[in-house]
C-alpha cells in the first residue's frame, strides 16, 4: 500500500510528430494562395489563415479553440510597462491555461477579425467564437470542420509540392501525414 501511495515520476512528453518551419512556410504559402475572388472565398482564406495561427503559433487544441470565445484574449502592462496579451483558454482536464499572444498572433487575430467585419482586437467579454463558420449563426466551428480544414489545406500543401517535383516527395508525404495533433 506504501508504494501505491508514492507519486508517479512524470516523464519528459517525447515529441514524435511536429511541422518544422519550412513545412509551415509551404502551408501559409498555400493558404496565402487560395482563391479570394469572392467574399466566400475571402472568408474562408482568412479563416483558414487564423486557425492555422491559433494551432502553430499559438500552440492550441482543437478542443481549445472550439471551446474558447474571442473575449479569452486580454492584455495586462508588464513591469517594463509595454502591453502584453494573452489568451486563457480551458484545456485538458478543465484546467485554465494562459497562452502568450505574441505579436504575430495579434497581427492575425487582427487580420481575422477585420475580414470578418469585426472591431480589429476583441473588447472585453466578447462571445464571437476564436473560429466562426462562413455561413449560418456565429457559433463555434465544431471538432471535426476543424479538422476536415486543417486535412484540406495540409493535402493541398503536398500537392503543390508534388508539381514542383519528385525531390519533395517526402515532404509531401509528410504533409499529407499532418493533422491538427
Amino acid at each position: 500500500l506504501a508504494l501505491s501511495r508514492r507519486k508517479r515520476r512524470m516523464t519528459a512528453p517525447r515529441v514524435s510528430r511536429f511541422l518544422s518551419m519550412e513545412h509551415w512556410a509551404v502551408v501559409k504559402a498555400t493558404i496565402e494562395a487560395m482563391p479570394v475572388t469572392s467574399d466566400r472565398e475571402k472568408l474562408h482564406a482568412s479563416r483558414c489563415r487564423w486557425l492555422f495561427s491559433l494551432l502553430y503559433i499559438g500552440g492550441l487544441r482543437v478542443s481549445e479553440i472550439c471551446g474558447t470565445a474571442m473575449g479569452g484574449f486580454f492584455s495586462r502592462r508588464s513591469s517594463d510597462g509595454r502591453e502584453r496579451w494573452w489568451l486563457q483558454v480551458t484545456g485538458k482536464g478543465e484546467k485554465a491555461r494562459l497562452v502568450p499572444a505574441t505579436g504575430e498572433l495579434m497581427s492575425e487575430i487582427i487580420r481575422y477579425r477585420m475580414a470578418c467585419g469585426l472591431s480589429p482586437l476583441p473588447p472585453e467579454g466578447d462571445e464571437t467564437p476564436l473560429v466562426r463558420p462562413l455561413i449560418g449563426p456565429i457559433k463555434p466551428v465544431a471538432r471535426s470542420a476543424i479538422h476536415e480544414i486543417v486535412k484540406d489545406v495540409f493535402l493541398e500543401s503536398a500537392s503543390r509540392l508534388r508539381q514542383q517535383g519528385p525531390e519533395f516527395e517526402a515532404v509531401a508525404a509528410h504533409l499529407e501525414q499532418a493533422s491538427t495533433h
